[in-house]
């Protein structure tokens, strides 16, 4: 909110925030004086307020004393002619952001909003945890089981299709960006707040895992220009890293990519910049923490089969040896969601049954006090799950329907059928189909145009084929079909895709 009563200085500062800081701050309101800076603000409250000090009827130092008696997270920046000490002295009492004199230059002005915004972030960053926040732990839990299993694994899985809410057609481009080493102390509900506000700038959306010290983004663009302002958020992802830290964070970015099954290649394309361009200290760091990450998920994947395959013997062994290393609280509210998100998977259970069973479970790992407290905690959660399972059938059933969508994802552009696949396999096609829909949630005849369709849409965006040979190339012969099938999974018959496509990489 912008509060000055000088129309002109309201206006040049309108126009600075609209041209610098678009993607960074949304101006709610403009006052002529103090009064109407608190009126304003009982039906929407500022995160930053911009106050000139001499104003009628409520000066600035008025207005910024009961704002922050009022609500004292605010942030205050004085933008004032006035150099009086007694002035001074009441914004540092005040605990205000900072104190700008007029006349200043524009650079002074961007630098000072610069390192308000850092502060800002910081704010968001340590959020108290509450039920929704919990939510939110949730959801990061959720995509960093997902790229785990696609950048650690190679699955070409597709719940990826959930963590992008977006129209797929409509995806151009996207990048990986690693940033290390980062300090985690701090809520990751908090933390990936922040991140979001620094990189979601344009029409950017993000997926964002954690792993111990690194940090992974994958931005999704649909035009190569929403990833023009990925420079200053790296900035100001470092600025915000070193305030908090007091230490320097090497960042690593992959080139374009298209097609979404490469990002476990844009990833690794981002994580080896580190390695390759680093300092040789760093870079060492770096490839040993990756080789740590991986013998974690490896022991997570172990933890995992030894419960699914009801070797609770086995389990108690392994879960020991884990905790010896991993025993901090997030590393045990995510081997929690894991067990949970894992059997609801496989008795095909909604992702809202796994979240309202994951916050109570939450609630007790944050009770629990010390290294047995945790063990005795995740013996007892995953008994109770291991009965839940039942025999173990539907964990191999999943194992079959995941060697169907491996062979499906590889050969989509052959003529194939569920037949084939069961007789690979060497099961029955009715107990596949059966298994299939249960584990996916889908036919396999839908499964495979869906794959085919995707596989549609990369081609039309990066080649310059023919309707009919683009239909053949992903499997389809009858140019008819192909274009029905499209027109209803993109909303648009392929010539139109193409146009739109035309157009939009023209702007």
């Amino acid at each position: 909110m912008i509060a000055d009563d000088n129309p002109v200085e309201r206006t040049y500062l309108t126009d600075f925030l609209s041209q610098h800081f678009c993607h960074d701050f949304t101006i709610i309101g403009e006052a002529r004086d103090g009064s109407e800076v608190l009126e304003l603000s009982r039906s929407g409250l500022a995160d930053l307020y911009l106050l000139d000090i001499q104003m009628p009827k409520l000066n600035g130092l008025e207005a910024a004393e009961q704002l922050k008696h009022l609500y004292p997270e605010v942030a205050i920046l004085f933008i004032t002619s006035y150099a009086d000490f007694a002035y001074v002295r009441k914004a540092l009492q005040l605990g205000v952001a900072d104190y700008l004199l007029k006349p200043y230059v524009d650079s002074e002005l961007e630098e000072t909003l610069h390192k308000i915004l850092t502060r800002l972030d910081a704010r968001l960053a340590h959020t108290p945890q509450t039920q929704e926040q919990a939510l939110v732990d949730i959801s990061l839990y959720k995509t960093h089981r997902v790229l785990d299993r696609i950048v650690l694994d190679g699955e070409t899985w597709h719940s990826l299709d959930t963590l992008l809410v977006y129209q797929k057609p409509r995806l151009e481009a996207f990048k990986a960006v690693v940033l290390y080493p980062c300090n985690k102390e701090r809520s990751s509900a908090g933390l990936i707040t922040a991140l979001r506000t620094m990189f979601c700038k344009r029409q950017l959306h993000a997926l964002i895992t954690l792993h111990n010290q690194e940090i992974t983004l994958f931005l999704f663009g649909d035009r190569v220009k929403d990833f023009q302002d990925l420079d200053a958020s790296i900035h100001r992802a470092r600025t915000f890293f070193l305030d908090e830290q007091g230490d320097e964070i090497f960042c690593g970015v992959s080139s374009f990519f298209t097609d979404i099954r490469s990002l476990g290649q844009a990833y690794q394309e981002a994580a080896t910049f580190i390695t390759d361009f680093a300092p040789q200290g760093l870079s060492i760091a770096y490839a040993e923490h990756a080789k740590a990450i991986m013998q974690q998920y490896q022991r997570q994947k172990r933890l995992l089969y030894t419960l699914l395959n009801h070797k609770m013997g086995e389990f108690t062994q392994e879960i020991s040896s884990y905790l010896e290393l991993h025993h901090q609280e997030e590393e045990i509210l995510y081997l929690t969601y894991l067990f949970l998100s894992a059997i609801d998977e496989i008795l095909g259970r909604s992702p809202s049954d796994t979240e309202r069973k994951a916050i109570p479970l939450f609630v007790e790992v944050a009770n629990a006090q010390g290294l047995e407290a945790y063990k005795h905690f995740l013996l007892t959660t995953a008994t109770s799950l291991a009965s839940d399972l039942g025999e173990g059938g539907a964990y191999h059933n999943v194992h079959l329907v995941r060697k169907a969508i491996r062979i499906i994802t590889e050969r989509f552009s052959e003529k194939l059928t569920l037949q084939q696949i069961a007789d690979e396999l060497e099961v029955s096609y009715s107990h596949l189909s059966k298994c299939f829909k249960q584990v996916s949630g889908s036919s396999f005849n839908a499964f495979l145009l869906e794959i085919r369709m995707q596989e549609a849409v990369h081609l039309l965006s990066t080649t310059k084929l023919g309707i009919a040979e683009v239909g053949k190339q992903v499997g389809i012969d009858d140019p008819y079909y192909f274009s029905k099938s499209f027109r209803k999974y993109a909303s648009m018959s392929p010539s139109e895709f193409i146009a739109m496509h035309t157009l939009s990489r023209n702007h």
